[in-house]
């Protein structure tokens, strides 16, 4: 959107659905204020998924097919010896080929190569001191590639399975019925019922189990990266590769923004104009005078933020904010399954705006599958929110100030690691910065009740948590998890 192009303001939010990737939104916006002069860009992907084609399945398969095809055959000692009709002799070993119930026990190769709940870089431009100045920043949520949740801090480089390895017994390979018997020098082949007489004799310790490799890909991620280029700056929220053996499976920039000014752009400062320490303490005074909604809309390029979604009981509520010229507007709330509305409300004085809506069908809610496509979005007119899950792993149930000290209600949903991981709980004091209030750690079922002091001074605030959870019980393997930033009004001692 106005790539190259003189400075407009412009938006184009197309969906995108094709046999190798899916998004619920591209995001590309830009805007322009001439009297500032300043201007922004935004490029995002929302609910990402980039999918395999048959060959690079295929490529991480051949790699497994290619290990089991090398295998010898595997001699097995018998605990007595048996005798075989005519004209096989009296056996007191055999040997096996276990190649073709090897290959039927290759697990499936990962379904995703890359996903992401939110992929966004944004760039912005404004004239101090008679100079451009530049900013980016971007936001990378819900990562996972090959299947595999995956850190986005900076640059990552590891290995993963496309496919994953498997350890299996001398039992599970007699139970595919694809084992194959041979004389002890593995010339004649044993069939029919002399084999099954063979294959009941087998001891089923008679071979160490066998250890399918996985077929591994080259991982390397950047996230969070910025280069300027004079007076451009260029934001990239990630760059991902993945190789195999060498060969490129994907090389992909997902989330990019420009913002730049032509040399001469900026008028010069007049004499005597304040300087950076005036403009800083400004910028912080405006901050500290911005309500709940003010602050939350502020860090987002859209006039209209859902907030928070979360499940309470028998229904779900729903937590927004919205630009002021929207004050007294109704706001409809769509359930992106099955695109229905499912709730109405009304845009304080103050921005915000909170409902509820019922909880969707037991059916739909018992599907883990089906739950992650549970999306809610605010929609005033043609203006729409970001779409937010319905179901997230660390929750914020309530939060309070009073006296100058603020009280957070959550949970951490089970399973949790072990030991219970820390969480950690930030203040947003700008768009590009947080800092850390408190480490902290839930009971044993996950809950939580923390207070901390208030910022002095401030009119509301914008908390956000962090911790690990393990993806289920039976998998000691942990991943991030965060909740959405969360404000709250600020009542003073």
């Amino acid at each position: 959107q106005g790539r190259g192009a003189d400075c407009a303001t412009g938006e184009a939010v197309p969906s995108l659905s094709t046999p190798v990737l899916n998004a619920a939104a591209l995001t590309a916006r830009t805007t322009y204020d001439a009297a500032a002069p300043s201007g922004a860009a935004t490029g995002g992907v929302a609910s990402l998924q980039v999918l395999p084609t048959p060959a690079i399945l295929a490529a991480g398969r051949q790699q497994v097919v290619d290990f089991v095809h090398a295998l010898p055959l595997q001699p097995v000692a018998l605990p007595l010896p048996i005798t075989l009709p005519a004209p096989l002799p009296t056996l007191s070993g055999v040997t096996l080929d276990l190649r073709a119930a090897l290959l039927s026990l290759i697990p499936a190769p990962a379904t995703s190569l890359l996903g992401a709940d939110v992929l966004t870089a944004n760039a912005g431009v404004t004239c101090s001191g008679g100079a451009a100045a530049l900013t980016g920043s971007s936001t990378v949520a819900g990562l996972t590639i090959l299947g595999q949740p995956v850190s986005a801090d900076g640059a990552l480089s590891t290995v993963l399975p496309l496919v994953n390895s498997r350890t299996v017994s001398l039992k599970q390979l007699l139970d595919t019925g694809l084992v194959k018997a041979f004389d002890p020098i593995g010339v004649t082949a044993i069939t029919g019922p002399a084999l099954a007489q063979v294959l009941a004799a087998l001891p089923l310790d008679a071979l160490p189990p066998i250890t399918l490799p996985a077929a591994l890909a080259d991982v390397q991620v950047q996230a969070n990266t910025q280069s300027v280029d004079g007076t451009t700056l260029t934001q990239r929220a990630l760059h991902a590769s993945i190789a195999l053996a060498g060969q490129p499976l994907l090389d992909a920039v997902l989330g990019e923004a420009k913002a730049g000014a032509d040399p001469g752009a900026c008028p010069a400062a007049p004499a005597g104009s304040s300087n950076a320490a005036r403009t800083q303490a400004k910028a912080d005074a405006g901050v500290a005078g911005q309500s709940v909604a003010d602050q939350l809309l502020a860090c987002s390029d859209r006039k209209l933020v859902l907030v928070d979604v979360l499940k309470q009981g028998d229904h779900v509520e729903l937590l927004g904010a919205a630009n002021r010229k929207y004050v007294g507007k109704r706001v409809a709330i769509r359930l992106r399954r099955g695109s229905r509305i499912v709730a109405h409300a009304t845009v304080r004085k103050d921005g915000s705006f909170s409902t509820t809506a019922p909880l969707p069908p037991r059916a739909i809610m018992a599907s883990h599958t089906k739950s992650n496509t549970l999306r809610y979005r605010a929609e005033i007119g043609k203006e729409l929110s970001l779409p937010l899950k319905l179901q997230r792993r660390l929750i914020v149930n309530r939060l309070t100030s009073k006296a100058g000290r603020v009280t957070i209600t959550g949970r951490v949903v089970r399973p949790l690691t072990t030991p219970v991981s820390t969480i950690r709980l930030v203040r947003r004091v700008s768009c590009h910065k947080v800092v850390l209030v408190k480490r902290f750690k839930p009971r044993g079922d996950g809950t939580f009740t923390i207070t901390v002091k208030a910022p002095h001074g401030q009119a509301a605030a914008v908390y956000r948590m962090a911790t690990n959870v393990r993806e289920k019980a039976s998998n000691p393997r942990s991943y991030p998890t965060f909740t959405l930033p969360r404000g709250v009004a600020l009542t003073q001692r």
